[in-house]
């Protein structure tokens, strides 16, 4: 967890934590999961200039809150040195709610995201 001052950051507080199991199974004794979750809360003043901005220049424009993130991994040993893991993450709010540079429609926040990975790892 983390607290910056809000008069001068974009996020003023941020938290994250999460747990990893390994070795579920007998069979399976260097596979990990693991699971976790984040939150960054956006600073007062931000929110204060993106409200400004809805109210003088766009009505449409949104007012970023908060972005969080739920993710799950599994890595799978295939044998000594050799991993693969996939993950997922999901992401609420990206960028705090804050819009889509490229989209046609200026103002419309980002919508939440779904992510898939896959990593492998060699060691010798």
């Amino acid at each position: 967890m983390s607290g910056a001052p809000a008069d001068r950051n974009l996020v003023d507080v941020y938290a994250d934590g999460g747990v990893e199991l390994i070795g579920l199974s007998n069979a399976r004794p260097d596979d990990k999961f693991g699971i976790a979750a984040g939150y960054a809360h956006v600073s007062k003043r931000a929110q204060t200039l993106d409200a400004d901005y809805a109210r003088f220049v766009d009505p449409r424009w949104p007012v970023r809150s908060f972005e969080g993130l739920l993710t799950a991994v599994y890595q799978y040993q295939i044998k000594d040195g050799w991993t693969v893991q996939p993950n997922f993450q999901y992401i609420v709010h990206p960028g705090g709610g804050a819009t889509a540079p490229a989209s046609p429609l200026p103002g419309r926040a980002l919508r939440n995201a779904s992510v898939f990975g896959l990593r492998t790892t060699l060691k010798f």
